[in-house]
């Protein structure tokens, strides 16, 4: 199968030298782009090389056999995943990238002086996992869905799913975050398998994938 992988996080510009991010680092979209292409599928990861360190030194390339395109602000992200998909038909995308949530109305050009308080603005991003379900209808689409706790966390993500009209999630609580990996993945007909590592989300995909 096909499968597009998205990872890591996105940036938004403050000014031309610094950025406002999030602290996910990849790891677990690189841990399932590398596993399912252990499992034979032709996997393209979309990622920011920032997460890798060296593992791909130009941003570009190949890791262990995958298609790696690169990407480090908001706005890279969503021209490089319209791209993708336009050139490319997937059979599975799997929306695991920490994209922000809000940038700045308006960022500074060039470097602001150091030692000056600023007010900064900042507006909500567009939702990317609803631009990529108008651009791939008939891919499976698997989305993330991350809240602050536990309690009520199934009923948010289907709620999530709903609304982006995916078809699976997989909903982690940053508390569970902790102390290792946790989640749930949920389907549209609200079944909830529970994931207690990484392994067990790869292999609850790869299931999914090949059914």
């Amino acid at each position: 199968m096909k499968v597009l992988v998205t990872a890591g996080s996105t940036w938004a510009k403050i000014d031309d030298v610094r950025i406002i991010t999030n602290r996910f680092t990849g790891k677990t979209g690189l841990c399932l782009a590398q596993g399912l292409k252990r499992k034979g599928h032709s996997v393209t990861l979309l990622i920011n090389p920032h997460c890798l360190g060296e593992a791909i030194p130009l941003g570009v390339g190949k890791i262990k056999g995958l298609r790696v395109i690169p990407y480090y602000y908001f706005e890279e992200f969503k021209k490089e995943v319209t791209k993708t998909i336009k050139k490319q038909n997937y059979d599975v995308i799997i929306h695991n990238a920490a994209v922000s949530d809000y940038k700045l109305a308006k960022p500074f050009k060039g470097k602001i002086s150091s030692g000056k308080s600023q007010d900064l603005k900042l507006i909500s991003t567009e939702k990317i996992i609803k631009h990529i379900r108008r651009l791939a209808s008939k891919s499976m689409l698997i989305q993330f869905k991350l809240e602050p706790k536990q309690k009520g966390i199934i009923d948010k993500a289907f709620k999530s799913l709903k609304v982006n009209k995916s078809d699976f999630v997989i909903a982690n609580a940053l508390e569970d975050l902790k102390t290792g990996y946790k989640g749930f993945l949920i389907g549209r007909d609200k079944k909830v398998i529970a994931l207690g590592s990484r392994s067990s989300l790869l292999a609850a995909l790869n299931k999914l994938i090949c059914s």
